[in-house]
This record gives structure tokens, sequence and C-alpha cells, in this order.
């Protein structure tokens, strides 16, 4: 089984997530920063060790792009 494939079953194209950032300053001073989108598609990359890793592929709200966002770091928002 790839990582993250066990989250496949939770997530469906089209629904609204976010995620979090850790962001460094340049003291070193960590924070977070949300970020929201919706999931256009799922793919799995092979990361560096050969291992397959699965992603969301989301569009994001405030840039309009298209992003990978490792599958087990986002979570669905509740909409009406």
């Amino acid at each position: 089984m790839s990582l993250g494939e066990s989250y496949l079953g939770k997530f469906n194209i089209g629904d609204y997530v976010h995620w979090r950032v850790i962001i460094r300053d340049s003291n070193y001073d960590e924070y977070y920063k949300e970020q929201w989108g919706v999931i256009t598609n799922f793919q799995s990359i092979e990361n560096s060790a050969n291992r397959n890793v699965w992603y969301a592929v989301v569009l994001e709200n405030k840039t309009g792009k298209t992003i990978p966002v490792l599958i087990h770091k986002i979570r669905k928002v509740e909409t009406n």
C-alpha cells in the first residue's frame, strides 16, 4: 500500500478542504498559514526514496493555481 492510500476514501473530487503550512521568518520563529481550496484530482508521486506517495491536487483559493498537497495534511470543510 502506498503512503496516504488509506486516506483516498475520505475525500472526493470537488471537496472544499483546508490545510496548514509552517512558515519560518528570518529569526526562525514559526507560525502557521491556513490555505483553502477545492480538490481537482488525486495523484501518486514517487518520492526520492522510490516510494509512492498520494497527493490531492488542489485548486487554491488565493492564487487560482493547482498545487499538490499531501493527502494526509488536508481536512474537509463542511459546506451547505
